[in-house]
């Protein structure tokens, strides 16, 4: 595995009454590119990246982010958007003295880092979108119901092994499509990790998790104007049915001249299932290499649809 050692700092961050934090992890080498803010989905925490990372840091100064409501960070109120957060990003980057950055924004994190790249062009060097939907399909949206009704039940009573396990489950089925899981590289083990992780779930942890998911739910997750002036890379697995090659493809269309990518056998977690080429692709993009025509990827012209 590519590697390199790197210096580490954590910072922690206030915002009016909200406490988050972000991790920095800066290679002992000059990187040649921006710092890479990574902002990550609704049951990852600034810690969830551990072989990602050390790729990464190969090539460019890291900026991992547990933003208010995630990770150790403190609570979000119910009534706080994607813009609220993508304002904490901005506060924390304007701490650390960082004038531009790259942005990489996956599931969850992709609305974050798709307000801050169009309200602030001038702060983002360059934007990668992955696991990115203008809105939340009814397939989803019905997990997510699920497990915010596990919790709302678990909060009076401890919650049924079996209907804990039948949710981690549903939840695993469109993190790892279960249609398709045998072609997706690591599919059964990465479904089996995510499983045990679901299941060794805290209530807090479980009620954290229901919160951010509600954030997604009955809204446009993509604000009206889309972004110009700003390199950009949408991109996720061929097999992805939380947000498919097509939904992902529309949130492309909103940003001008955005280069598009479909990683072969992988879906959601393409991090985990394919984490070599994952972040080649990345560190492609960052310096500004062709991201086209590459084996690892299919053609996203003639990817077919995916059911969801």
């Amino acid at each position: 595995m590519e590697t390199t050692e790197a210096d580490e700092r954590l910072v922690p961050l206030a915002l009016g009454d909200m406490t988050y934090a972000c991790r920095l992890l800066m290679p002992r080498h000059r990187s040649g590119t921006e710092p890479l803010v990574l902002i990550g989905g609704a049951l990852q925490d600034m810690y969830s990246w551990p072989r990602l990372e050390r790729r990464l840091t190969t090539h460019t100064d890291l900026v991992l982010m547990d933003l208010p409501g995630t990770g150790s960070a403190g609570d979000l109120a119910a009534s706080a958007g994607f813009e609220v957060l993508a304002d904490s990003v901005l506060h924390a980057l304007d701490r650390l003295a960082m004038d531009r950055v790259n942005v990489l924004g996956a599931s969850y994190g992709a609305p974050i880092a798709y307000r801050l790249a169009q309200s602030h062009p001038d702060r983002v060097a360059r934007l990668l979108l992955a696991g990115a939907t203008p809105r939340v399909g009814p397939r989803l949206t019905a997990v997510v119901r699920q497990g915010l009704a596990l919790v709302g039940t678990a909060s009076s009573r401890p919650a049924d092994e079996r209907a804990r396990r039948d949710y981690a489950r549903n939840v695993v089925d469109m993190l790892v499509n279960g249609a398709t899981r045998n072609e997706v590289a690591q599919g059964p083990a990465v479904a089996r990790l995510l499983e045990r992780q679901l299941m060794r779930t805290s209530q807090s942890a479980a009620l954290r998790y229901a919160a951010c998911h509600e954030r997604l739910l009955d809204t446009d997750l993509y604000p009206p104007g889309g972004i110009e002036g700003v390199p950009a890379l949408v991109f996720t697995g061929e097999h992805d049915c939380a947000s498919s090659p097509e939904e992902n493809r529309a949130v492309a269309a909103t940003i001008a001249g955005c280069a598009f990518a479909l990683i072969r056998d992988a879906d959601h977690m393409a991090h985990l299932e394919r984490e070599a080429e994952y972040a080649d692709l990345v560190t492609r993009f960052l310096h500004d290499r062709p991201v086209h025509d590459l084996p690892y990827c299919t053609d996203p012209r003639t990817s077919p649809r995916r059911q969801r």
